[in-house]
């Protein structure tokens, strides 16, 4: 996390705010939430347990405008979470319930966004060509 940089910084407290969030947030925090990602970070399993609480945002609240928000804040998280970024992505693709929500939210997204997703979709399949399946490719697609 950007602003947990030491060891000795709270964990337990950074979930619990994590939870509250997660039972009170709107999607329009998950913007937000993408600028606390930080690939330099003293402590992954926070970054992990972020990427859960911003998709049961989604969830709890309207999916398909919360994976909007979530391609919003992506970008935000470039370059210092190129890692998080890839991850939040490769999550989307390994579910069947998010894939074809987010393939719906991209076409809303300006030009701009949809270069940077692109691009982290072509780094996950250049680095896994056999991780990419045919919904994975019609993402793909819809950024073209």
């Amino acid at each position: 996390m950007r602003f947990m940089e030491n060891e000795g910084d709270n964990i337990e407290a950074f979930e619990g705010i994590l939870n509250e969030l997660s039972l009170e947030g709107t999607n329009d925090i998950i913007p937000d939430l993408c600028t606390i990602f930080e690939d330099e970070v003293a402590e992954p399993s926070a970054d992990d347990y972020l990427i859960e609480t911003i998709f049961y945002i989604a969830n709890r609240n309207d999916l398909g405008e919360g994976l909007y928000k979530l391609a919003l804040g992506v970008p935000k998280m470039l370059p210092h979470a190129e890692f998080w970024a890839e991850r939040i992505h490769r999550t989307i693709l390994n579910s069947k319930d998010l894939v074809a929500p987010y393939g719906k939210v991209l076409d809303k997204l300006e030009i701009s966004n949809k270069q940077v997703i692109k691009e982290i979709l072509l780094l996950i399949n250049d680095d896994d060509p056999d991780f990419f399946s045919e919904e994975a490719l019609s993402l793909l697609e819809k950024l073209s």
